[in-house]
């Protein structure tokens, strides 16, 4: 089983490769790469059915991106037909360009989809709160609590209308039906007070609190830090003094909430454990990530960037993007190794 940090990395370098280009030959081989995992992941935890709800939602996408874009953008010079132009908004010429274009757009939505759908099969529910922060740990119970509250729900609703179909009550109009509700109610209130009771006598009332006055201009300071970088890159100055701004105001947050976690205490009775595999898979994909930004920021990689306007033309290809478009694949190999 592969590390959960190692799928963090994993889905930080794919969603930046996504984020970072529109070339549609690209975007197709790292679609193919995905469905290629999930079908694997899906296959291995035994779920059926996975990849025929993906694609739909992926189709959609691209339908109702494109629909929306050639609608509202009467950008480009081949024409496909024409929308009157006494219609509100909608008014003018329909391009090929603006249909590649709305094309696109639905490709990123739908990998970015696909990209999260993948992760929430590679890691459960414990697995991914636990990444949160200690700062944020009332944070990360709550979304425990609220995750497991509706299928908790579900499943004494279900027992009530078992219990209610044996005494003879068929369930079939809406009078038929109130019955469940107030049992379903108390249980659930029970259920809501024995929590609170049981977190009581646990501790989890004294929690760390990020509103102390140091915390907070910490945090102000270094977002500001943050936001002041990308302003100063969007009105081209030196990328050298962004690249600081950014790396003084990223590890200024993170300070200060690793300070502030550090008085919240948690107890985790099981650790996950690095493998030689995992910082192995750990290592490769942060040097492919710290690779391709470096290739980014220095305009090696000038076929990232496609745009269909304002006239359509072929995308080109480079052996590298070719290569970043395949690494969603690496989880894979580290699953073959774990059988080995």
């Amino acid at each position: 089983m592969i590390h959960s940090l190692v799928w963090v990395l994993w889905l930080l370098m794919v969603m930046v490769f996504i984020l970072s280009t529109r070339n549609p030959i690209y975007l197709g081989t790292l679609l193919t790469s995905l469905f290629i995992l999930g079908h694997h992941l899906s296959h291995t935890k035994k779920i059926k059915n996975w990849m025929l709800p993906n694609l739909r939602f992926l189709l959609t996408m691209i339908f109702l991106s494109t629909v929306i874009n050639s609608l509202f953008s009467h950008v480009g010079q081949e024409v496909v037909f024409t929308v009157p132009q006494q219609w509100p908004l909608i008014g003018g010429k329909i391009t090929l360009e603006g249909l590649v274009y709305g094309a696109l757009n639905g490709l990123v939505i739908g990998a970015l989809y696909i990209l999260f759908n993948i992760i929430n099969l590679a890691l459960n529910v414990k697995q991914i709160t636990r990444m949160i922060p200690r700062a944020f740990h009332p944070i990360a119970m709550s979304i425990t609590i609220a995750l497991t509250f509706f299928p908790s729900i579900q499943k004494r609703a279900q027992e009530i209308k078992e219990a209610q179909m044996i005494r003879g009550n068929p369930m079939k109009k809406i009078s038929d039906w109130l019955p469940i509700f107030i049992p379903l109610l108390v249980t659930s209130l029970e259920n809501a007070f024995l929590l609170a009771e049981s977190m009581t006598a646990r501790g989890f009332h004294k929690q760390t609190d990020l509103r102390t006055p140091k915390n907070l201009i910490s945090l102000i300071l270094g977002g500001f830090a943050f936001f002041s970088g990308w302003v100063l890159q969007l009105y081209r100055y030196p990328r050298a003094i962004s690249l600081v701004l950014y790396a003084f105001g990223a590890g200024l947050i993170l300070l200060t909430l690793y300070i502030a976690g550090k008085s919240s205490q948690v107890t985790r009775y099981h650790q996950e454990r690095w493998k030689p595999a995992d910082m192995i898979m750990a290592f490769l994909i942060a040097l492919c990530l710290f690779g391709f930004i470096y290739l980014k920021w220095a305009h090696r990689l000038h076929s990232l960037n496609y745009s269909p306007y304002p006239h359509l033309i072929c995308p080109t290809i480079q052996v590298m993007g070719l290569f970043f478009s395949l690494l969603p694949l690496i989880p894979i190999l580290g699953r073959q190794h774990d059988k080995n």
